[in-house]
């Protein structure tokens, strides 16, 4: 056996190894960044509901343009991270990237619909309902990555987000579900992206 064949059959066992249902996701900071970034977002659009801040609607869209700006940065950036660690290739880490992207198409889904009904029809209360969509997505998303990928303490997070979704869908259009939304975006996706960059390997394992 040649060294080169030596090196092939290595980086094909680690590859397996890799494949491990309880190997540490690697996804962590993108929940923090967007946990933050929500989070202010929300906050922004609850003064501006209440009148605290001196902006109109068009207010609220400029604070939903910056959130696009900010995440587009952000992902690229934490993207050049994230694939400097070892274990992007394990099952738990698939699992976790492919359906935070199905929740990302759905979740644009729902601000189309809904933005176009308010431009259409005058029904500038309709996006409230993206927020409580998004919870209940989140929640499948955390629950899906805890249950295939052996997680199971992103299973807390999951409930949490679902319980948000339904308080969020039963005092639909209420302002003050804007600052809840703020609180509960720290906690369901902030707090689990915390505790995954501590659990994360290093770029020094590979």
């Amino acid at each position: 056996m040649t060294r080169e064949e030596l090196l092939q059959d290595l980086a094909y066992a680690r590859n397996l190894a890799e494949e491990g249902r309880n190997a540490p996701l690697i996804g962590g900071a993108y929940f923090i960044m967007f946990g933050v970034l929500l989070a202010i977002c929300y906050g922004l659009q609850w003064a501006v509901l209440v009148q605290a801040l001196p902006f109109d609607g068009r207010g609220i869209g400029l604070v939903w343009m910056g959130f696009g700006a900010a995440a587009m940065i952000g992902s690229a950036l934490i993207s050049k991270r994230v694939r400097a660690m070892p274990g992007g290739a394990a099952i738990p880490n698939r699992v976790d990237r492919s359906i935070w992207h199905a929740v990302t198409i759905a979740i644009l889904t729902v601000v189309a619909g809904t933005v176009l009904r308010a431009m259409l029809l005058s029904d500038f209360t309709a996006p409230d309902s993206i927020v409580a969509a998004g919870f209940g997505l989140y929640g499948v998303a955390l629950y899906a990555t805890a249950t295939i990928g052996g997680h199971t303490w992103l299973r807390t997070f999951a409930i949490l987000a679902w319980s948000v979704s339904g308080t969020l869908w039963f005092f639909l259009h209420e302002p003050w579900t804007y600052l809840f939304a703020a609180v509960a975006s720290l906690v369901v996706l902030s707090v689990p992206g915390l505790i995954m960059v501590r659990r994360e390997p290093t770029a020094a394992a590979t």
